[in-house]
């Protein structure tokens, strides 16, 4: 093993080689739980590294499974599951859109967090952002809809769902996911994901899918879309890129794709 690799890469590789390189051909699933780990972590744990919440915390950027082609997600707080990646998504700039009058007046909170921010690297936070956009009336203007609207959902919760993954069915009831936020109108629902940067090289899929398939389920009345938000301020005020991702089983079970994309540039003075 290369010793100039980090302690995460080197546990993915040895998890990897043990459940995945040694699977049945033809599986595209194999499932893993804390018994896997220890034997594994246990060898980092004395320099108060090795914690499971760590090491997967890094998994996106791991090239042991950038390599494979796999993707880890949940499945229960003790188990997870190895599956193919779907395709990647790549956020170009949308070339709609624009310079955009906020439907309604920023609040006093709202225009200090982002003039904070104006003139350096760093930005008022994803939860700032996602409200500023909701409020002025980026989210309903997206995707047509009157008035702003109702945040009625986020922060941690219940996936609640089962992935198909090719044959398999993958029982995600108990795992745990994080929405940054959901809103309601009359009759439609946008779950959004945001990010505070337009430098998304590993978008977790998953992050915009699962909820999507758990308020399908729960709202079957209702329209409901997946939005996917990147923002940064500047000098002259804050920049959105807004995505309307829809599923794409095409090439993977678990794909999604992006069906139309807008620019939203909120000039602050």
């Amino acid at each position: 093993m290369a010793s100039d690799m980090s302690w995460q890469e080197e546990a993915w590789e040895n998890l990897l080689q043990n459940i995945w390189d040694n699977r049945v051909d033809g599986n595209d699933t194999v499932e893993y739980d804390k018994s896997h780990l220890g034997p594994i972590l246990s060898k980092y744990t004395k320099s108060g590294q090795g914690e499971i919440r760590i090491f997967h915390s890094s998994s996106k950027s791991m090239n042991a499974l950038k390599k494979r082609g796999v993707v880890k997600i949940p499945i229960s707080r003790s188990t997870w599951a190895i599956i193919k990646s779907p395709m990647p998504v790549v956020f170009d700039e949308p070339k709609s859109g624009g310079v955009f009058k906020p439907k309604y007046e920023l609040t006093e909170g709202m225009l200090a967090g982002i003039k904070e921010t104006m003139s350096s690297t760093s930005n008022p936070g994803e939860t700032t952002l996602l409200a500023i956009a909701n409020h002025a009336g980026i989210v309903s203007d997206f995707y047509g809809l009157n008035n702003k609207g109702v945040l009625f959902t986020g922060g941690r919760q219940k996936a609640g769902v089962h992935l198909i993954v090719g044959t398999k069915d993958i029982d995600m009831s108990k795992a745990q996911i994080e929405i940054d936020g959901g809103f309601e109108w009359s009759d439609t629902v946008v779950i959004v994901e945001m990010k505070s940067s337009f430098r998304q090289n590993d978008f977790d899929i998953n992050q915009a899918l699962i909820p999507l398939l758990k308020w399908k389920n729960l709202l079957k009345q209702k329209k409901v879309y997946s939005l996917v938000m990147l923002a940064q301020t500047s000098k002259d005020g804050i920049e959105y890129w807004a995505y309307d991702f829809i599923r794409d089983d095409s090439k993977c079970s678990v794909g999604m794709k992006i069906a139309k994309s807008k620019k939203y540039i909120l000039q602050i003075k």
